[in-house]
C-alpha cells in the first residue's frame, strides 16, 4: 500500500514536470505583490502556473563531481570505480514544446556521458492525448537494423492500459487537471515548512542568472548543515501528512488510481513514526552527512511566474563502518520562455512510425 500511495506521488511529480507551465492572467499587479514575502511570492508562483496554455522549456542536470572511496579490499570496490568513472561529469538535457488544446508535446531528452565510455544518447519523444512516440536511438553498442533506426515507436496509451488490464486514465494526461494537483500539492508542502528557517529572497544581480532572464524576484528555499535535521523531520511529520491529505478528495483519489483505505493506511503509518527513535538517528546524521550545499532558487517575472529555476546540491558522506567516503556535487536547472505564445512544432506528429506489436514480431 504504501508503495501504491508514494509511487501515486512520483507519478505526480513526472506528471507535474511534463505539464508545468506558465503565466496566466495574475489578478496581484506587481506594485501590490512587491513587499510579500518570500514564502507568498512562491505561492503566488505556484497560482501562476495554473492557466497555462503553451510553453518552452529547457533543463539541464549535470553531476559535477562524483566521488566515491572505498577500501581496496573491498568486493565492490571495482565495480563502484567503473560507475563512478562513467557518471562523474555526465549531463542530462531535456528540451521540450508544449501546448494545452489540442494537447502536444514534443521533448528532446539527451544523456553524455563522460569518461572511458564517453557518448551521447539522444531520445525524442512525442506526446499527444493518447498516443506517445518515442523515437528508436542509434547507440553504438546496441546496434539495430537499418530499417528500424530513425523509426518512432508508436504507443498507444489506452491499449497498453487494456493490455495490463487497467482503464486508460486520461485524467493524468489532463493538463488542467495535473496542473492543479501539482499546485495544491506545491501549497501544501510550502505550508509545512519554517519561513524564517528556509526561504530567504535574493538580490536578482547576485543571484546568477543566465543571460536574457528578466526577474524581478528570486527566491531561495535553502537546508544546511545546521538545520537538516529539523528539515527531514518537518518533511515526515507535517509536509506528507498534509500531502496525503490533499489527495483525499474524489477527484484526486480517481485521478491516481488510490482509494480511501490507500490513505487512510498511509496516514496510520506516518502518524505510528517514532519520533524519539527518528530524532536519535536523525542526531547521528552528522556523522555520515555534511551538507554544504542545497539550494533551490526560483526567478520570478513581473506576474510571479518561475521563469528559471535552479538547484544546486553538494554533500559529502561517510560511513565509518565500512571506511568508506564519497561527495556528490549537482546542478540542475529549468528555463521557461514562449509562454502562452504560439508554438512551433520541430518534430510534429510522425509518420514513419512502427506499432509496439509490429516491433515485438520482428526478427532481428
Amino acid at each position: 500500500m504504501k508503495k501504491k500511495v508514494f509511487g501515486s506521488l512520483s507519478a505526480v511529480v513526472m506528471a507535474g514536470t511534463l505539464v508545468l507551465s506558465g503565466c496566466g492572467n495574475n489578478s496581484n499587479s506587481a506594485a501590490a505583490v512587491k513587499e510579500a514575502s518570500p514564502k507568498e511570492l512562491l505561492k503566488q508562483s505556484v497560482a501562476s502556473t495554473m492557466a497555462a496554455t503553451s510553453y518552452q522549456m529547457d533543463s539541464n542536470f549535470t553531476l559535477n563531481e562524483l566521488t566515491v572511496k572505498m577500501p581496496a579490499s573491498s568486493a565492490d570496490s571495482a565495480s563502484v570505480d567503473q560507475v563512478v568513472s562513467m557518471l562523474k561529469g555526465a549531463e542530462f538535457n531535456v528540451n521540450a514544446i508544449y501546448q494545452g488544446d489540442p494537447m502536444q508535446m514534443e521533448m528532446m531528452m539527451e544523456v553524455k556521458l563522460k569518461g572511458d565510455m564517453e557518448m551521447t544518447i539522444k531520445l525524442p519523444i512525442v506526446m499527444t492525448k493518447e498516443k506517445m512516440y518515442m523515437k528508436i536511438p542509434n547507440i553504438a553498442i546496441l546496434p539495430l537494423p537499418q530499417n528500424l533506426v530513425g523509426k518512432f515507436i508508436e504507443f498507444d496509451l489506452k491499449e497498453l492500459a487494456a493490455e495490463q488490464g487497467t482503464e486508460f486514465n486520461e485524467a493524468m494526461l489532463d493538463p488542467k487537471k495535473s496542473q492543479k494537483l501539482s499546485a495544491d500539492l506545491s501549497g501544501a508542502v510550502l505550508d509545512s515548512f519554517d519561513e524564517g528557517k528556509y526561504f530567504k529572497k535574493v538580490a536578482v544581480g547576485e543571484a546568477g542568472l543566465p543571460e536574457g532572464v528578466k526577474a524581478e524576484d528570486v527566491v531561495r528555499f535553502e537546508v544546511t548543515n545546521d538545520n537538516v535535521k529539523d528539515a527531514i523531520t518537518t518533511l515526515v511529520n507535517v509536509a506528507l501528512p498534509k500531502a496525503i491529505e490533499t489527495l483525499d478528495t474524489p477527484e484526486y483519489r480517481e485521478m491516481l488510481g488510490l482509494t480511501e483505505q490507500d490513505l487512510k493506511d498511509a496516514k496510520s503509518e506516518l502518524s505510528t513514526t517514532d519520533n524519539e527513535e527518528m530524532s536519535k538517528d536523525l542526531d547521528e546524521l552528522k556523522n555520515y552527512l555534511t551538507v554544504n550545499t542545497f539550494q533551490i532558487d526560483s526567478a520570478l517575472n513581473a506576474d510571479k511566474f518561475p521563469i528559471h529555476q535552479k538547484m544546486t546540491v553538494d554533500v559529502d558522506f561517510k560511513d565509518p563502518e565500512s571506511d568508506s567516503s564519497g561527495k556528490v556535487s549537482l546542478t540542475g536547472s529549468s528555463t521557461y520562455s514562449k509562454v502562452n505564445e504560439k508554438q512551433t512544432f520541430e518534430i510534429g506528429i510522425p509518420t514513419d512510425t512502427i506499432t509496439l506489436d509490429e516491433l515485438e514480431n520482428m526478427n532481428y
